[in-house]
């Protein structure tokens, strides 16, 4: 009996090694075996490269960019919306809050060129929409510049795209732009079916003329998204403002809007817009006037900075438009 026992345990123990060393094979085949990097992270890694901005332009950027300047509040967001940085700012960028107290480089319409060269970038990310006219002066100063910004929510989401190549940040970018999608059509979902309102976006200049947003401004296009009927839609661009048009008296009578949203680019103390037009002629005696609903929409927002916070400003808009 003792025999015969010894005899099993001793089989078991030579079962128990045959196992091990089979699993070691198995486990050695498994580590030798080659891991292949998924085409995004490959993506990501790749530099140099070349990247087609906003204006068309094709830019070479020769490695990962490490010091990056934004010349507008519109790029510094786009930026940090992708988890990056920059190391100094326009006057007017103070968004996220952390970038106050960054050097500054002058304004976005006026760049004060030594500053941007005594930070000795390597990327400069500039704004298609505001900044054409300086792209000689911005390509002469010997960095790759890449053009980007926002006149619709699509140009937001290809503007995150554009500057997400520039960073080597693709696979952010395309986290940032699904997300900002998911807000839009929960935020649309939200909304009444069919045609919405009738909506006159105002602003004034230094001469107090009104003028109205058509769909192709950024407040205009944005309106459009939230389903609005644009009573000033087919009138011609006119005016210092791109994509408005000059608005008298007799017109908004006729746009006879249900409601106004007003935007008020003086600073205090000169009074909102919103609160000027009962006391302007003509427009005193509109239905929405009359009616208390008149808006006054955040000048940043909407007008200064449009960008990756497009689904809060559509949140704010939407407010004033459905109430309800």
């Amino acid at each position: 009996m003792p025999r015969r026992w010894s005899m099993q345990k001793a089989l078991a123990a030579a079962l128990a090694l045959v196992v091990i060393i089979l699993f070691g094979v198995a486990c050695e085949g498994e580590a030798k075996a080659p891991v292949s990097p998924s085409p995004g992270a490959l993506e990501v890694a790749s530099f140099p490269r070349v990247v087609r901005d906003m204006m068309g332009r094709e830019v070479a950027i020769p490695a990962r960019p490490q010091r990056v300047i934004a010349t507008s509040p519109t790029t510094t967001e786009l930026v940090y919306v992708l988890g990056g940085e920059i190391v100094a700012r326009v006057t007017s960028a103070n968004y996220p809050p952390q970038v106050v107290p960054l050097p500054t480089i002058g304004s976005t319409y006026n760049p004060n060129w030594e500053a941007i060269l005594a930070q000795k970038p390597d990327l400069i990310v500039a704004d298609s929409v505001n900044q054409r006219q300086l792209i000689d002066r911005l390509t002469g100063l010997g960095v790759p510049v890449v053009m980007a910004g926002a006149e619709s929510f699509q140009d937001v989401l290809k503007a995150i795209e554009v500057v997400g190549k520039a960073l080597g940040r693709d696979e952010e970018a395309q986290r940032a732009i699904k997300d900002l999608q998911d807000q839009r059509q929960s935020l649309l979902a939200y909304l009444p079916q069919g045609p919405g309102p009738r909506v006159l976006i105002l602003i004034a200049d230094a001469d107090g003329n009104i003028y109205a947003a058509k769909p192709n401004s950024y407040v205009g296009s944005l309106a459009q998204e939230l389903r609005v009927q644009n009573p000033v839609a087919g009138l011609p661009d006119s005016g210092p403002f791109p994509g408005y048009t000059l608005l008298s008296p007799e017109l908004a009578l006729q746009a006879d809007p249900d409601v106004i949203l007003a935007l008020s680019p003086a600073p205090p103390p000169a009074p909102k817009l919103s609160q000027l037009l009962p006391r302007l002629p003509g427009f005193g005696s509109l239905r929405a006037v009359k009616e208390g609903k008149v808006y006054e929409l955040d000048l940043v927002l909407f007008l200064q900075s449009p960008g990756p916070r497009v689904v809060e400003a559509m949140r704010s808009m939407a407010s004033m438009i459905y109430p309800q």
